[in-house]
């Protein structure tokens, strides 16, 4: 690869890399690499190095167990456009954080891999409660999780200084929904109607 890669586009594409599955899927790699940049850009447009601080679990590539993370992240300037797994991860990054479309991942933060099939029964997102955006999205063919939840506003009572029912702030029956799937990977944002009941920020 010709110039120099800057420490963002290599964290990043090491992200993709590491994160994506080894069929190497282009559209699979790149919708992490914008998923990424998007819970950036989103969160105050924090750098990656930010994100990890502020996040530290948000990737399991990072954490010094991954090999594809590792080996892109040693791997010199000169050497990455020899490996077409890792040029990919690096052209994408570049593309991600440029915001240079289209995004695989279709506006997605978050993704996850193989592991929400293995670990479905014990998997955060599932006791969380989610749905398919789309059928297609279904890679894994489990089924899904949904539970209606109802928010009440909290009120305190001026003159007796008690909290007291305020009424219904919102429902919703689900904390996360798919947007897109590539590879063995599933890209999720938050429901609208989670953000709406809870308050909640949809990059948090």
């Amino acid at each position: 690869m010709s110039g120099a890669i800057s420490q963002d586009v290599r964290l990043l594409a090491a992200i993709a890399y590491g994160e994506a599955s080894t069929a190497n899927d282009p559209q699979e790699i790149g919708g992490i690499a914008f998923a990424v940049a998007n819970r950036c850009r989103a969160w105050g447009g924090k750098a990656l190095s930010e994100l990890r601080d502020a996040d530290p679990n948000y990737s399991y590539a990072w954490d010094g167990s991954n090999a594809r993370f590792n080996k892109l992240m040693r791997t010199p300037d000169s050497e990455i456009g020899l490996n077409p797994g890792m040029k990919l991860a690096v052209d994408w990054a570049q593309k991600a954080l440029a915001g240079d479309g289209p995004d695989p991942s279709n506006g997605a933060f978050w993704w996850d891999g193989l592991d929400f099939k293995t670990n479905y029964a014990n998997h955060p997102k599932v006791r969380d409660g989610f749905e398919w955006g789309s059928a297609s999205d279904n890679i894994f063919g489990v089924l899904e999780k949904r539970r209606e939840v109802i928010v009440r506003w909290k009120v305190r009572n001026k003159k007796t200084g008690k909290i007291v029912d305020g009424g219904e702030r919102g429902r919703y029956n689900s904390v996360w929904v798919s947007t897109a799937a590539h590879g063995s990977t599933v890209f999720w944002l938050h429901n609208p109607d989670y953000l709406k009941a809870s308050g909640g920020k949809a990059y948090r």
